[in-house]
């Protein structure tokens, strides 16, 4: 199957995000882990967050962009701390942003290219 660099974006991008807004909004009365509804949704941010960043890159390893897409997530999390942004700082979704970040990076492999040309 031909992976064009829209349907990459979609699936990469999009969705993930898409499914983790959701999330948020499901009832609190349903039977939702709570730790799924929330952390679930970052974790999912910060996979759609690194895709976006080796699409850009041709699926390039860019040390640069991988190192600060970890610590725009954690510094996130430490804005929240610092009372600068709104929100509730924790430990466990700085574990979750770098766990998914990862994911996003060992899944990039499957969707490079076999010849190593960006995809159209």
């Amino acid at each position: 199957m031909k992976i064009t660099k829209a349907f990459d974006i979609i699936l990469n991008v999009a969705s993930p995000l898409l499914v983790g807004y959701f999330i948020y909004f499901i009832d609190s009365n349903e039977k939702f882990y709570p730790a799924l509804k929330n952390h679930l949704p970052d974790g999912l941010w910060a996979y759609s967050f690194i895709s976006l960043i080796l699409i850009i890159w041709n699926r390039r390893l860019n040390l640069y962009w991988i190192v600060f897409g970890y610590l725009f997530a954690a510094g996130f999390e430490l804005f929240q701390y610092l009372r600068l942004v709104p929100g509730t700082a924790d430990m466990i979704d700085v574990i979750v942003y770098f766990i998914f970040m990862g994911m996003g990076i060992g899944i990039n492999n499957f969707f490079k290219n076999p010849h190593g040309k960006p995809l159209q």
